[in-house]
Parts: C-alpha cells; sequence; structure tokens
C-alpha cells in the first residue's frame, strides 16, 4: 500500500510539470500589437509602422516619405515584402537605395525591441 502511494505522489508530480512546460511554451516573444518608429532616410525623415501579431511581422507600413519613388521607394517596398515573409528586420539591402534600406531595418528593429514581451 505504501508503494502505491508513493507511485502515485511521482505521477502526481510529473503531470504537474508537464503542465508548467505546457504553459512555458504559450509564451510569447512579442506583444502583438502596431509600434511606430522613426527612420532617416536618404530622403530625410519618415515614419514606421510595424505590426507585430502572435510573433509574426503581419505588416510594416511606411508613412508619408520624401525618398526617390523609383529607388527608395521600390526598395521600401521590396524589403517589406522580405520582412513579412521571412519575419525578420534583417533583410538583404537594396543596391542602389542603401541609406533607405538601412534606415528601414533600424526603425523595424527598434519596433520589434519595443515589442519583446517581458513579462515572465
Amino acid at each position: 500500500m505504501r508503494k502505491l502511494a508513493i507511485l502515485f505522489l511521482v505521477m502526481m508530480m510529473c503531470g504537474c510539470s508537464n503542465q508548467s512546460k505546457q504553459e512555458e511554451s504559450k509564451k510569447t516573444v512579442y506583444k502583438d500589437g502596431t509600434y511606430t518608429t522613426t527612420a532617416v532616410g536618404y530622403g530625410g525623415e519618415f515614419q514606421v509602422e510595424t505590426t507585430m501579431k502572435d510573433d509574426k511581422i503581419v505588416d510594416v507600413l511606411v508613412k508619408e516619405h520624401n525618398e526617390t519613388p523609383s529607388i527608395g521607394g521600390v526598395a521600401l517596398e521590396q524589403m517589406i515584402t522580405s520582412m513579412k515573409k521571412e519575419n525578420k528586420y534583417d533583410v538583404d539591402t537594396i543596391s542602389g537605395a542603401t541609406k533607405t534600406s538601412q534606415a528601414l531595418k533600424d526603425a523595424v528593429k527598434e519596433a520589434m525591441e519595443n515589442a519583446k514581451n517581458t513579462s515572465k
């Protein structure tokens, strides 16, 4: 009878630790929301809104900017597509639009840092 009671206690303890592992795996790296940051590109300053949901970059929106439409504007579009697809800010820069590319990367990086889930 005593062995049975000990076995029961051991099984209960294993069940509890498994539950805490499941709860731990549900924690997210980033808080959902839209984060606004500022970038300084070739044409000057512009705002970037990065939307995070379920630990993914779901949207990056560049507000009004003064980048050259055929160079910086195209670079922004291409990089935003890559960032959303790869779910990271550190994507390839676009040749000919290095300053614009780096500005966007820095802005999205800052947004992701601001979105980090610090709750334990």
